[in-house]
């Protein structure tokens, strides 16, 4: 299927503690000694300058108040500023300083507040200016290093700013400000370092949450880093955190509901999408994330909203036109796809996903010129090839013909998906003396079938290359010296092209996993036979075609099938016809054939199922396209997906008859067709996409359901409704005929066709025919909409998205949460842990239960006190405890804060007995 793009919200610094008048620092890595004082030609850019006006010169006495001349007057000027700035009045509370300075230059507070009222100005030149002279009448101030580090961060210098920040807290400990401002700063370098640097952004990120303990942003930033790096646990439990500290931060329920997807919750995924939404109605991202969720599972009228209402706000969000495009696919309107796909190209032409979604879309249209889709693909894979680099020339082998060759095989589909059936053969049933099989699995899931193909290689041999970058599996694979690489993807979804791009092999090939030309000049072959793509053929691949004998597939069935029942024709009465193909497919010339088939054949029906079927609006608008044809409601039966593979082909049973697709035919689906004893009949066109059905019946002895015209597919397909005794014999033979057949021969396939062509391939490699090469049509890369836009105009004036309202957003309570096994993220009781953390969970427990027993005499507390600071300290022994476990507990909330779903206090003390137990469960 298409690609879809959830999006995950990047790491963020710290801006939020503010403390003494200076600004929060963003983080950097430039670097300064402490033993090095500050001056203005090293930190301050001449010219920058806020909007307070200081006089450039010292006030005149005239403008001391008579009753601030005596002794202590400096004293009392300064504390009339104080009460100006309390009040608002900067500039009054800076004549008052002056004032003060005026009667005693070494007053020490009026040098340190007009720094903090120039740097809160931007004035950096007197900031530094009179925080320097503070620092030299008071060098253990923390307040006057705060202040010097607050123009450090300024001025970008970072790093100096942390040193400074960590000197105000060294001789100021209780000095909350600074320790706040240094965690802010803290999380800001490792935003800077984690690129480079991740173990050092992570000691960042862990030294700020020893400053502060409740730094939401600390907690945030890890559980991005912590995500990129692939450790999804401890992400789940830093966001968790974060939630805690920080309830309305919608990024970090946004992230988590990325997390959950991709692990499969779509439950829990869509439940941290709406906690987000309700934090933030206005997230983009979100929207997106849950038009994503809820197409996957066949929501498509809730899809629909939530996608169309991110683009709304969010006009040049290019991804949401891409899943917008991936929606309406499984709508079926391939126009409309086309369209938001060729809107996020021109957002954002360096993306990878619309690209290639657009020339997958290609594939399915009608009455399209061929030469013109190869052309789209060619110019995507020049402008694919020039963003990737130069490919390898060299490759580290031996160009041998009578030797073990080592084949790679290269997918993101080693799991239960449609390519495994095809693939299963090559790995089961290759010759061990010949060949030495390489599996690079791109997979984001895996499954039983995963680890059988695991089984058929050794250990060294599967290679897990998910999400590397396309330099470090190129190298994986050289080093692996591989002699050919076949990659099995297309441009399917999560394809691996950039790896095939870079040349990693000499002698590559494309196979089984898309229809037409990847485009890319660095693939040598691509393998097909002579029926699927005639030697008369027109259509222009970029690989050289290597025709198989017979079948250029293999299928091997699934393991547990159901048994075919008699024909469902003879006890309905009627004629019933199906197909199970996606509706990208059953576009408005399929509909009208299909509805010519039934008016021929009167009283038949049609099973048609599909994912989209789960979506009222999508059932309507498809009957509504056969009522146009004249075909009635009740002639049609529409299903959406079945809960397992089983039942999937169980529903086969239903079905007399199938009809194919066109110009768009299956393949795996006419497998499961002819599988379950169910005839196809499919039209054969002129491109290797519409002609798959023919060489499929052809190879299982059925080739009279082949079609050369509209004409002829009716036909065929009411003299199979006509003749019941002859279609019911012939149901009871199709999978005997087929397992039979070189179809599902596997060891025959591999060792007597598939084997034999790569050896010749490698044979003219080592005899001297040079690899294919990229070529580059000029010094520019071509349009990334060349050859030009495939979608139809859309009229003036009319949008390109109908907005729509979401569906209002409908939060579960904390109880059902828990029910449904979801971590808590709003205080109460959560428990998390990494795979490993057991053995140290003891020592946690007993931080959390000296927190827990902390916070009543804390919040009890209504000035500063020894319980407090005890509580504090527990918080910071319970955060170091979670690091080093990977076990995150919070139970007690941040006292006043307010959950924004639950509307209630957060600092309820949490359930130690339900705690512990919940602990031990784990």
């Amino acid at each position: 299927p298409p690609r879809q793009s959830p999006q995950g919200c990047p790491g963020r610094s710290g801006v939020r503690h503010t403390g003494c008048p200076e600004l929060v620092p963003c983080g950097s890595l430039a670097m300064f000694s402490m033993s090095q004082p500050l001056t203005m030609q090293q930190q301050v850019v001449p010219g920058q300058q806020g909007y307070l006006s200081y006089a450039m010169g010292a006030p005149s006495m005239g403008g001391v108040a008579p009753e601030a001349a005596g002794p202590g007057g400096a004293a009392v000027l300064v504390d009339l500023g104080n009460r100006l700035t309390a009040a608002g009045d900067w500039r009054g509370a800076a004549d008052k300083y002056y004032d003060a300075l005026r009667l005693d230059p070494s007053c020490f507070a009026a040098q340190l507040n007009l720094g903090s009222l120039a740097l809160v100005a931007g004035d950096l030149h007197r900031a530094l200016e009179h925080s320097e002279r503070a620092y030299q009448l008071e060098p253990r101030s923390a307040e006057a290093m705060s202040n010097l580090g607050g123009i450090c961060r300024a001025q970008g210098l970072f790093e100096t700013a942390v040193q400074w920040y960590r000197a105000a807290v060294r001789v100021g400990p209780n000095c909350e400000a600074a320790a706040q401002s240094l965690a802010a700063c803290l999380v800001s370098c490792g935003l800077q370092l984690k690129v480079m640097d991740p173990k050092g952004a992570v000691k960042c990120y862990r030294e700020a949450l020893v400053h502060a303990p409740t730094n939401a942003n600390a907690y945030y930033n890890l559980g991005v880093l912590y995500a990129e790096l692939g450790k999804h646990d401890k992400a789940l439990i830093n966001y968790n955190l974060t939630v805690l500290f920080d309830p309305r931060c919608a990024e970090a329920y946004n992230n988590m509901g990325v997390l959950y997807k991709e692990q499969e919750n779509l439950d829990k995924s869509l439940k941290c999408y709406l906690l987000a939404l309700q934090c933030n109605p206005r997230f983009a991202q979100t929207l997106n994330n849950l038009g994503v969720a809820c197409t996957t599972i066949g929501k498509l009228t809730e899809a629909l909203e939530y996608l169309s209402r991110a683009v709304t706000i969010a006009p040049t969000y290019a991804e949401a036109y891409n899943n917008l495009g991936w929606l309406f696919w499984d709508h079926g309107d391939l126009n409309q796809a086309l369209r938001m796909y060729e809107r996020c190209i021109e957002l954002s032409p360096a993306s990878k996903n619309p690209a290639q979604n657009r020339l997958l879309a290609l594939n399915y249209l009608h009455q399209v010129d061929p030469y013109r889709v190869f052309q789209a693909h060619s110019a995507w894979a020049e402008r694919f090839s020039r963003e990737l680099g130069p490919a390898y020339t060299e490759w580290p082998v031996s160009r041998t013909v009578n030797r073990k060759l080592r084949i790679g095989y290269i997918s993101p589909d080693y799991f239960h998906h449609s390519v495994s059936f095809f693939c299963h053969a090559l790995f089961e049933h290759h010759n061990r003396d010949l060949f030495e099989v390489f599996l690079y699995s791109a997979a984001g899931r895996e499954d039983e079938k995963t680890e059988l193909f695991k089984s058929f290689v050794p250990d060294t041999h599967w290679k897990k290359v998910t999400g590397k970058p396309a330099k470090e599996v190129a190298e994986i694979i050289r080093a692996d010296r591989i002699d050919i690489l076949v990659e099995l993807a297309g441009h399917t979804a999560n394809n691996r092209l950039d790896v095939c791009a870079l040349k990693p092999a000499p002698v590559q090939c494309t196979y089984i996993g898309y229809n037409n030309t990847t485009g890319l000049g660095a693939i040598d072959y691509r393998i097909t036979d002579g029926v699927v793509d005639p030697v008369e053929s027109k259509q222009t691949y970029s690989e050289e075609l290597v025709r198989m004998p017979g079948v250029f597939l293999c299928y091997t069935p699934p393991v547990r099938i159901p048994d075919v029942d008699t024909l469902p024709a003879l006890k309905n009465g009627y004629v019933t016809f199906g197909s199970f193909s996606c509706l990208a497919k059953v576009a408005e010339p399929c509909v009208a054939l299909w509805a010519r088939v039934m008016r021929e054949v009167p009283n038949s029906r049609l099973l048609v199922k599909n994912k989209g079927f789960y979506s009222t609006d999508v059932q309507q608008t498809f009957i509504n396209r056969f009522k146009a044809q004249g075909i009635a409601e009740h002639r049609l039966k529409l299903l959406a997906l079945a809960p397992s593979s089983f039942d999937h082909l169980q529903i086969y049973n239903e079905v007399d008859i199938a009809l194919d697709t066109f110009p768009y035919s299956n393949t795996t689906t006419s497998c499961e067709t002819l599988l379950m004893g169910v005839p196809v009949v499919c039209l054969a066109g002129n491109t290797h996409g519409s002609r798959v059905g023919a060489t499929l019946l052809t190879a299982v002895g059925l080739p009279e359901f082949v079609a050369a015209d509209e004409d002829e597919y009716v036909l065929k397909a009411k003299g199979a409704a006509g003749n019941l005794p002859g279609l019911a014999a012939l149901r009871a033979s199709i999978r005997p005929m087929m397992l039979n057949s070189e179809l599902c021969d596997g060891h025959g396939f591999v060792r007597n066709k598939y084997e034999p062509a790569l050896m010749d391939k490698w044979r003219l490699f080592c005899e001297g025919r040079p690899p294919s090469v990229q070529v580059f049509s000029g010094p520019e890369p071509p349009d990334p909409l060349a050859p030009g836009p495939f979608a139809p105009p859309l009229p003036p004036g009319a949008p390109i998205v109908t907005p729509r309202e979401p569906p209002p957003v409908v939060v579960p309570s904390p109880s059902s949460a828990s029910a449904n096994g979801m971590p808590s993220m709003l205080g109460g009781l959560s428990m998390l842990a990494g795979a490993n953390a057991q053995p140290q969970a003891q020592g946690l427990v007993q931080a959390q239960m000296q927190l827990g027993g902390l916070f009543g005499q804390a919040t009890a507390a209504t000035q500063p006190s020894a319980a407090m600071v005890a509580h504090a300290q527990a918080q910071q022994a319970l955060v170091q405890a979670q690091l080093q476990t990977g076990i995150c507990v919070f139970g007690a909330g941040v006292p006043g804060q307010v959950h924004p779903v639950l509307q209630q206090p957060t600092s309820a003390p949490c359930a130690l007995a339900n705690w512990t137990a919940a602990a031990a469960a784990q």
